[in-house]
This record gives C-alpha cells, structure tokens and sequence, in this order.
C-alpha cells in the first residue's frame, strides 16, 4: 500500500507523529538526564495500593464527568444519548491519544457515531466546543494557582503570564470566530459552493454537508438549562483532576517528605497541563517534563521521587486506558459478528 494513499493515515500524519514521538523521546531523555532509572523505580516498593486504587477510580471519575459534560451538548440533536456510550467513546479517545497524540479526539467522534447512530462530524462540533470550554477553565485554573503560590510561580515560570494572555486572545478569538459561523450559516454555505463550484458535484455536495455538520455540532448548547449545566460540570471536572495529582502524592508516601495539602494537587494539575497541550502520544515526556519541574521547583522534593512520581502517575493515567480501549473493541466487534448471524437467520 502505498504511504501517501493510505485510506486511514496520510504520508503527512506518519511525518506528525514521527515528529511527536521525537518530541515526546527527547524531552523523556532530558527529564531523566543524570539519574539512573532503577534509583527512581525503586520507590515503587514504597507504594501504597488503598492510595493507588483511589488514584486509578479518580482517574475514570474525571473521564465519567466528563462524558456527562457531553451528554449535556449533545442533547440537542440527540435527546436520549446513552451516558454509558459517552463514557465508553471517552475512554476509547483517551487509548487513541496514548498512542497517536490528537486523534483520540477523532476517534471519540467516530465511535459515539457509531454507538448512537448520530453525525461524526457533528460530534466533533461538540468536541471543539469542549476545547474552548476546557481553554476558558485552564486559565482560571492557573490564575487560581498564581493566587495560591504568587511570586515563586511566575519566578519559576517567567512564560506563565504570557501563556495565559495567549490562552485569552485564543478563546476570544474562537469565540468570535464561532459566533460569526452560527450566525451567518447560510452565507458560510453559500461561500463554500462557490469555493467549489468548479469541482464536481460530489466533492461539492461533501464540503457542504460537511461544513454543516460542523455548524451543528458548534450550534450543541441551545437551552439555557444545558449551558448552566455544562458550566457547572466543567469547574467540577478540574477539581477531581486535582484531587487526583494530590491523591499521587500519597502513593508514593511524599507526604512523609514534604507537609502537602490539596493546593499542592492544584499546583501539580495546572502546571502538568502545559505538558498535556504538547502533542506527544499520550504526553509521553512532556508530561514528566512539567511534573518534575512543579514537583522539584515549586513543591521542594527530591528529583528521584519527583521523577517517581512523573511516572507512577502517568502509567496509571494511560496503560488502564489503553486497555480499556481495547476490551470495549472487543466487545463491540462481538457484538457486530453476533448482530450479523441473528440478521442473517
């Protein structure tokens, strides 16, 4: 087959993720530079597993809440969505991400269409949406964490104040973009045929439906009780990612080291999440970049817990849902092959 031809990825995505993996090699080589591997592994005999269990439930809380989030957009053109398909498409665009960084959001697209019966394309309106929404709580998160930590943060992070003013500009930028599509739909359709008006029909009638689709997906939150909601969700969501980073730090009995308390959850979530934006497959490296900065920088502790901790949590926040992924694959192209010979009888 050849590269460039290929019907799922293109010589172009094989080049962004040779890229992404790179990334993601070079900066795990940095984060790790000067300290044996076996001294840091070491304090997993320390772990303590009534911690690690509540840090894995955590862990799938956050992806159920966040597919309650999403219910409340796809309502509108789906009134009785499944919570349990959502959950189950979160989870898989999860997997997709460990392995190929930004498709997981494709993927979740695709399988809740495939479960419900609705528009991919549409899904991925919504998913965009939830970009801008996750973009808005991202910078109150961080400003919540300059509040809690003041000076030493933006000492230690001089790029802070201007990530968040690019993080505004973003949103309101998308903001304006978003808001002018929904309201000059007809004209965005009309642009669009006359973009293609020289092709051919099919590719014209693509784009059309195409673009459509998305402006359904962008149109998601049309009640008020539904924005209310989606609102409400969203600083409950972060939350628990915190309440998670926080629960690491018992894991591995850093509480012994360092007095914590649920601000240092708050702290490790925010500034890991700079890491997490970095499109490497499943924020391999990028995310131990970031943890052991705000661990060893902000927090005081030692580099090889620090580094410990990077990487216990990463494990637990990745290889369950790569595994899950896989099941839930399983047991839906079971179900297809037994659908099939019922059909067929």
């Amino acid at each position: 087959m050849i590269l460039g031809k290929s019907k799922y990825f293109s010589a172009r995505d094989v080049i962004f993720y040779a890229i992404s993996l790179s990334i993601g090699i070079i900066l795990l080589i940095y984060t790790f530079r000067g300290v044996e591997l076996r001294d840091v592994v070491e304090h997993f005999y320390d772990v303590n597993y009534l911690y690690l269990f509540i840090f894995l439930l955590i862990v799938f809380l956050g992806a159920f809440v966040r597919a309650l989030r999403w219910k409340f957009m796809i309502e509108s053109f789906k009134p009785d969505v499944k919570i349990k398909n959502l959950f189950y498409s979160v989870v898989v665009g999860y997997g997709v991400n460990v392995i190929l960084p930004r498709f997981g959001e494709i993927a979740r697209a695709m399988s809740i269409g495939s479960l419900e019966g609705i528009s991919r394309v549409s899904s991925l309106g919504t998913i965009v949406i939830e970009r801008i929404i996750d973009l808005i709580f991202l910078i109150l998160v961080v400003l919540i964490g300059l509040i809690l930590f003041g000076g030493r943060l933006s000492q230690e992070y001089p790029w802070i104040y201007d990530s968040i003013y690019m993080g505004l500009a973003a949103f309101f930028l998308s903001i304006l973009f978003l808001g002018l599509i929904i309201k000059y739909q007809r004209k965005v359709l009309e642009w669009i045929d006359k973009l293609f008006s020289k092709m051919n029909f099919r590719i014209l009638n693509k784009a059309t439906l195409f673009t459509s689709k998305i402006i359904d997906g962008f149109d998601s939150i049309k009640s008020k009780r539904n924005f209310i909601i989606i609102f409400l969700i969203s600083p409950i969501m972060w939350i628990i990612y915190a309440l998670g980073a926080y629960v690491g730090l018992f894991m591995l009995g850093m509480q012994k080291i360092m007095p914590v308390d649920f601000s240092s959850g708050w702290i490790i979530m925010s500034i890991t999440t700079f890491g997490i934006v970095i499109p490497t497959p499943g924020s391999t490296g990028s995310y131990h970049a970031f943890c052991k900065s705000v661990l060893t920088m902000i927090l005081g502790f030692g580099v090889k817990i620090s580094l410990a901790y990077a990487l216990l949590t990463h494990l637990l926040s990745t290889i369950p849902f790569l595994i899950f992924s896989f099941l839930i694959f399983l047991f839906y192209q079971k179900k297809k092959k037994i659908n099939a010979i019922n059909n067929s009888l």
